[in-house]
């Protein structure tokens, strides 16, 4: 299937690898509620740094979710 797809011309803005894994569990919340993503008021889950959609139905938010859980084993220590 071939996707409708967009170049975003902004900067986008992130925490490294460093920084993240330095974050206290509180921080890290805090980064993920208002610097990682965020429901626009259309109801759509979008990637904050770069303003992209994650998920704009139920079903699709559902198996981000579930992709989720799935790679969570990999992810390191």
């Amino acid at each position: 299937m071939a996707y409708k797809t967009f170049t975003s011309k902004q900067d986008v803005v992130a925490v490294d690898i460093q920084t993240m894994a330095d974050m206290s569990m509180e921080d890290y919340k805090e980064y993920i509620r208002t610097g990682l993503v965020t429901i626009d008021h259309h109801d759509v889950l979008r990637s904050e740094p770069a303003g992209y959609p994650l998920a704009v139905t139920k079903a699709q938010f559902n198996t981000l979710l579930t992709y989720l859980k799935e790679i969570g084993p990999k992810v390191g220590a």
